[in-house]
C-alpha cells in the first residue's frame, strides 16, 4: 500500500509542476525578452514536465491495477486499457491517455522549433485529462477503501 500511495504522490507532484510549467509559459510569452527566442527553452520546460507527468501516472496507474484488481500489466497503453476493461476510467479518458503516450512518444524526436510547439501545444490541450485521471482514481480507490493519501 505504502508504494501505491507513493505513487500517487508523485503523480499528483508531477501533475501539479506540469501545470505551474503551462501558467509560466503562458505569462512568458506576454513579456518582452528583448530579442531572446524564449519559445524554444519554454517548450523544452513544458516537455520535460510532460514527460514526468505522464511517467508518473502511468507507472501508478500500474501499480493501482495491481493493488486494487491484482492485474498486472506492463506497457503504459496496456496500463491504460486495463483500466477501461477494470471500470477504474472511462473510455474518454482512456481514448486521451493513448494519445498522450503517441504524444509522449514524438517527445524523443523533436528535432525542430516548430514541432516542439506542436506538442507543447497538445500537451497544454491534454493537461486536463491527468487531472481527471487523479480525480478518477481517488474516486475509485474510495470506492475500494483504498485511501491514496495516508502517510
Amino acid at each position: 500500500m505504502e508504494e501505491l500511495i507513493e505513487k500517487y504522490d508523485n503523480f499528483n507532484k508531477a501533475y501539479l509542476a506540469l501545470g505551474r510549467a503551462i501558467e509560466i509559459d503562458k505569462k512568458l510569452k506576454t513579456i518582452d525578452l528583448h530579442g531572446i527566442d524564449g519559445d524554444e527553452l519554454f517548450s523544452a520546460g513544458i516537455i520535460q514536465h510532460f514527460e514526468l507527468a505522464y511517467e508518473t501516472a502511468w507507472k501508478f496507474l500500474k501499480v493501482y491495477l495491481l493493488t486494487s484488481n491484482q492485474k498486472e500489466v506492463n506497457s503504459p497503453k496496456d496500463t491504460f486499457k486495463a483500466c477501461l476493461t477494470h471500470n477504474v476510467l472511462p473510455v474518454t479518458i482512456v481514448n486521451n491517455l493513448i494519445l498522450l503516450a503517441d504524444a509522449r512518444n514524438e517527445t524523443t524526436h523533436i528535432y525542430s522549433k516548430i514541432l516542439a510547439r506542436e506538442i507543447c501545444n497538445d500537451i497544454i490541450k491534454h493537461y486536463e485529462v491527468l487531472g481527471k485521471v487523479l480525480a478518477l482514481t481517488k474516486k475509485h480507490a474510495q470506492d475500494f477503501e483504498i485511501n491514496l493519501t495516508q502517510r
